[in-house]
């Protein structure tokens, strides 16, 4: 787990809106990828001023020929045969070129299941390190806590994500846990517990976690006093689950999800939206 130390966010407007996307399981290299979603998506978050994101993990689905979960005809048609040998060489280039445009929107990049087992079975560990120095963002590990630092500074144009900027006053700070995800859930109410369990075990004010394909949000209220303790207050959490990009049923495919009768599931990343000036906080599934 890391403490993953601050990132500030500069934006001119007490009106604003801040997106953080939760950019999780695309699992390229998989023929049943929604690579038309994962670009749309991409797109979204560099065009839009105030959305920022966060990797979770899974980014390619890294199962070669030794796996004996591999399929050739799950591949996707732009791998060749010769990049079954390089997957992890392969794989981490795509990743990169794919977030290359976003990378100045970063808060960090979490490591996933399927690379933890592609780097640990290939002795290629310091893969997730070289990704993140590439891109210039953050490690984040398989785990993390990290606070997102809101300023206002009205002269600026857009938001921005900036080094550090201790002395400013006019702040807003918010604390966010971010695990890949874990867990063999398939049913609504299974993958719901393993969010709801994270909040009750770790202090935060955002959760975000992925792997289990699915979209799913919660509210979860603290009851507690105010500073005097002369009122009772409400501190609420909020935690979401992001939506994969494979698909469970696929043309011309047949997925492991197909063939274990899984639930198809939303496709896409989710966001929690900041209103650093109201501390509005609000979950997109």
């Amino acid at each position: 787990m890391e403490a993953a130390g601050k990132r500030y966010i500069v934006h001119p407007s007490r009106k604003d809106e801040i997106k953080i996307w939760y950019l999780s399981d695309l699992h390229l290299m998989s023929k049943a990828c929604a690579e038309d979603v994962l670009d749309r998506d991409l797109k979204i978050i560099k065009n839009d001023p105030n959305s920022f994101w966060i990797g979770g993990g899974d980014y390619c689905d890294f199962i070669g020929r030794m796996d004996n979960r591999f399929d050739p005809d799950c591949v996707a048609d732009w791998v060749s045969v010769s990049d079954l040998g390089k997957l992890g060489d392969v794989g981490y280039k795509k990743v990169r070129k794919l977030f290359w445009k976003i990378k100045h929107k970063c808060l960090g990049l979490l490591l996933g299941n399927h690379e933890k087992k592609h780097n640990l079975f290939q002795e290629q560990n310091d893969r997730q390190v070289w990704l993140c120095q590439e891109l210039g963002v953050p490690n984040l590990q398989y785990c993390s806590l990290f606070d997102v630092i809101f300023i206002r500074k009205p002269r600026s144009k857009i938001a921005l994500l900036e080094g550090n900027i201790e002395r400013d006053r006019t702040r807003y700070s918010v604390r966010f846990f971010c695990h890949h995800g874990a867990g063999f859930a398939t049913t609504p109410g299974g993958k719901l517990n393993k969010l709801i369990q994270f909040m009750n075990s770790f202090k935060a004010d955002v959760y975000m976690c992925g792997h289990v394909h699915d979209q799913v949000g919660r509210r979860e209220p603290l009851m507690g006093a105010n500073a005097a303790c002369d009122k009772i207050v409400a501190y609420e959490r909020v935690g979401v689950i992001s939506g994969s990009y494979l698909k469970t049923y696929a043309q011309d495919t047949t997925t492991y999800g197909e063939q274990r009768g899984y639930r198809p599931v939303s496709l896409g990343a989710v966001w929690v939206a900041i209103k650093p000036e109201t501390g509005e906080i609000r979950g997109q599934i």
